[in-house]
């Protein structure tokens, strides 16, 4: 029998202690405990990601983990995502709107073929994407829709799909050179819906139907014909989904007559399939892209929960807990709209409505009562931490402004352009206020006032005007997201974005969704934010250029304390008057720790 040292072309260590980074997979002799060892052997599990901006089933997909893409889907829609292994940004839209369609290639190389735009409009059009548009190219020999199709931009191989709904399932199989499709060797088994991996020379289609029974069926091509291997799926299905190789290859989702979507997820290692880790959430017609060390499955459906969810597959020695929202310590008093500082270990929240003077310290588990504000009031702004914090502004009181030292509030310099919902970033000694709305004035203030610990000073005037916006960062390198703009109480929301340098202020990057009375965390380079009249439950993510989607809020709301950093925030209170807490961690990344072998 063969040993460690012929299987691995390695020596087993004779080690006194454990090696500070062992591999995947490496095996050595512990002399001190007696003990044969092997760092963390991977396993494969899916976790979940944020959701796409458009919801929808039956769409398509490629590129990988962290920098995929998702586009079309039902109802028939041109709609392009981009994914980058945090959250989904809109890219360019197809040309010609459709659904059960093929993909292959990358995010900034991909092929979009076939669909159908609603029986019997059967499509054979055929697009490619740059990373920002996409463009008409030669079409398919035949229109078809339920096409499967593996490779890259310049070499795909698409196959199979329906005609019309009768249609019992094509065998042809079309090859694209990155100009045109020629004929290649057909399917044994024709059908449609079927899962795909592969190359145009090494592809894999499993699955389908044909158009009632779901298939097992699996049949790999070699760039001329295909051949039906021995091995079947455990789980008959079609409208699945699947990445890899013909050698490892991943299987997942579907559908299972009487319609029902499934979970199921197989792996096949190039001669059996055999089950592994199940989707979260039950899906078909999903969009994917990866490999079987790291991919994604997002959209599809249903249930219409799973239209919009992302999950990320992940198969290695760490353990990856996603980013998500998860219950907090409620408020002791319930309330609207009160202010926050701090971070989600070391918070504050104070002021609000309808008792308006609370002040009330987080520990990273519960809510304490604290000396209150000497000037009772909502809709102000606050900023600094938790033993050096400042609120400024409100309703009733509004060039009021106060320091907290982490015990109790002292009267400090009065703003000069009194305010409320107005927004604030930075320290108690190098602060920053802006926005805002006076009544009677119009809505929306350009107002710009910076704090030294004492007393405010001009600073640089917003572009447009604005009130209700979130506020995020330092003096000098702030962030405003979001708001209304001038008009009467109430405008329509917007997506501006502004960045402040210390003196000025300059346009940022658009958010997904118009919004206000929306809160942050973070950064001018790493910021979230989440909840407000518009978006409810929506979280997004800011890189200093653009948002992209993050895991949304449990519970929709509105005139509420946000603050924390772009991993770890805090969201307290709600409109009505509310206790209710979230908390917001990033994902991490854990290694499993390597175990014992047993020698025999």
């Amino acid at each position: 029998m063969a040993g460690y040292n012929e299987l691995r072309g390695l020596r087993v260590k004779y080690l006194s202690a454990d090696p500070a980074n062992p591999e995947d997979g490496q095996v050595w002799y512990n002399s001190t405990t007696g003990n044969l060892r092997v760092q963390g052997i991977g396993v494969g599990a899916w976790s979940s990601g944020s959701p796409l901006n458009t919801g929808r089933g039956y769409l398509s997909g490629c590129g990988t983990q962290n920098a995929g893409l998702a586009f079309g889907g039902n109802p028939p829609t041109g709609a392009t995502e981009e994914y980058n292994g945090s959250g989904w940004v809109i890219g360019g839209p197809l040309n010609t709107a459709r659904r059960q369609l093929g993909g292959s290639g990358t995010q900034t190389t991909a092929l979009a073929f076939g669909g159908t735009s609603g029986y019997p409009l059967v499509r054979a059009q055929t697009e490619e994407y740059n990373g920002t548009s996409w463009s008409e190219q030669n079409d398919l020999s035949q229109a078809r829709y339920g096409i499967g199709g593996a490779g890259i931009q310049t070499a795909t191989v698409a196959w199979g799909g329906s005609t019309t709904p009768a249609d019992t399932g094509q065998t042809s199989t079309e090859e694209y050179d990155g100009t045109s499709w020629t004929a290649g060797g057909a399917l044994n088994t024709g059908r449609y819906a079927t899962g795909s991996a592969g190359t145009l020379t090494a592809a894999l289609a499993f699955g389908g139907r044909d158009p009632t029974p779901a298939k097992t069926a699996t049949e790999e091509y070699n760039g001329t014909a295909w051949t039906t291997v021995p091995a079947t799926l455990n789980s008959a299905r079609f409208s699945l989904k699947g990445f890899g190789t013909t050698s490892d290859a991943l299987a997942f989702g579907g559908e299972a007559p009487p319609g029902a979507a499934v979970v199921d997820t197989e792996r096949y290692n190039g001669s059996t399939w055999t089950t592994d880790s199940s989707l979260a959430t039950i899906k078909k017609g999903m969009a994917p892209g990866g490999n079987t060390s790291a991919g994604f499955a997002a959209g599809g459906g249903p249930p219409a929960p799973s239209l919009v969810g992302t999950e990320e597959w992940n198969f290695s020695s760490t353990t990856i807990t996603a980013a998500a929202w998860s219950s907090g310590g409620n408020l002791n008093t319930a309330r609207k709209p009160l202010s926050g500082a701090g971070t989600q270990t070391a918070g504050l929240a104070f002021g609000g409505f309808p008792t308006n003077n609370e002040t009330e310290e987080y520990n990273g588990t519960s809510w304490s009562e604290q000396n209150n504000l000497n000037t009772g009031r909502g809709s102000g702004t606050g900023f600094g931490t938790q033993t050096a914090a400042v609120m400024a502004g409100g309703h009733n009181a509004q060039t009021t402004t106060e320091n907290y030292d982490g015990t109790c509030w002292t009267a400090s310099g009065a703003l000069s352009t009194g305010r409320r919902y107005l927004a604030g970033a930075g320290t108690q000694t190098a602060g920053l206020g802006f926005g805002g709305y006076a009544p009677p004035s119009p809505a929306g203030i350009a107002n710009t006032e910076e704090y030294g610990g004492s007393s405010w000073t001009a600073g640089g005037n917003l572009s447009p005007s604005t009130f209700a916006s979130a506020g995020v960062g330092t003096q000098t390198a702030a962030l405003k997201m979001g708001g209304a703009g001038a008009g009467s109480p109430g405008p329509t929301a917007g997506t501006d974005v502004q960045e402040y340098d210390g003196s000025s202020w300059t346009t940022g990057g658009s958010m997904l969704s118009a919004n206000k009375s929306n809160q942050g965390s973070g950064t001018q380079t790493a910021a979230l934010t989440f909840g407000g009249n518009t978006t409810g439950t929506l979280n997004m993510g800011y890189d200093g250029t653009s948002f992209s989607t993050r895991p949304s809020l449990t519970t929709g709301r509105t005139y509420f304390a946000g603050f924390g950093t772009n991993t770890a925030a805090i969201a307290a209170g709600n409109n009505p008057a509310a206790a209710i807490t979230e908390e917001f961690t990033g994902a991490t990344v854990t290694t499993n720790p390597a175990s014992n072998l047993s020698v025999s």
